[in-house]
């Protein structure tokens, strides 16, 4: 099934694009996408992840307009067609 990953501030500077588009298998995760972006693209992974087990505090994923902090997070699954954002979280007053 394929997904889009939409990238903003530095992580989208890290792989020189805003918008991919990836093939994913029926069973994966909001975390096994973000960790095969990762591996194609390794400067990522300091940006995403905090160790193996979660996303970073300093990233913000959402899937189609929800953030999966309020889902299952790293484990959030994905199905056909979602849209999985990472931006730095926003800030300001």
């Amino acid at each position: 099934m394929q997904v889009t990953c939409e990238l903003y501030g530095p992580l989208r500077e890290a792989v020189g694009g805003k918008s991919h588009e990836r093939e994913v298998k029926t069973d994966a995760t909001v975390g096994d996408v973000f960790k095969a972006l990762a591996a194609e693209n390794p400067e990522l992974e300091g940006f995403l992840f905090d160790d193996e087990e979660d996303f970073s505090d300093s990233v913000s994923v959402i899937r189609n307009g929800r953030n999966v902090a309020f889902e299952d997070g790293i484990e959030t699954p994905v199905d056909e067609g979602d849209v999985l954002r990472a931006s730095p979280p926003a800030e300001g007053g």
